[in-house]
């Protein structure tokens, strides 16, 4: 069994009234695990400069291909730990705000994961 530090709503570290750290397991840690792939733009974690997605190269581009994006998330989300299939993606932009909203629910051994992320252009 794996388990991660717990994250507020906000993505920052969730404590509880005495400011401990509260751990998170099952398919809502694989739901946090792909918020946390989703948010993170490839090349911004000095550890790891492929993880993340490559919002600049594939995603925020001047003349998007919505089924390469789709494919892009796809591709991430079966590359967090644990999930062994995509059940569901929706994308959804509001071009007034510049935001991109991800649904997803992925399959995983600890259960479906579902959330979405929504990430405005910089």
């Amino acid at each position: 069994m794996s388990v991660d530090l717990q994250l507020s709503p906000d993505h920052d570290l969730a404590l509880d009234l005495l400011g401990r750290a509260t751990l998170v397991d099952g398919a809502a840690r694989v739901r946090q695990q792909i918020k946390v792939t989703l948010l993170a733009f490839m090349g911004e974690w000095f550890l790891d400069t492929s993880f993340g997605v490559p919002y600049f190269d594939q995603v925020l581009v001047k003349t998007p291909d919505r089924a390469a994006i789709e494919a892009v998330f796809r591709a991430r989300i079966l590359d967090v730990p644990g999930v062994s299939r995509v059940v569901r993606l929706a994308l959804a932009v509001d071009r007034e705000r510049r935001v991109l909203s991800v649904e997803f629910e992925a399959e995983s051994a600890q259960g479906l994961a579902a959330g979405t992320v929504e990430l405005s252009a910089p």
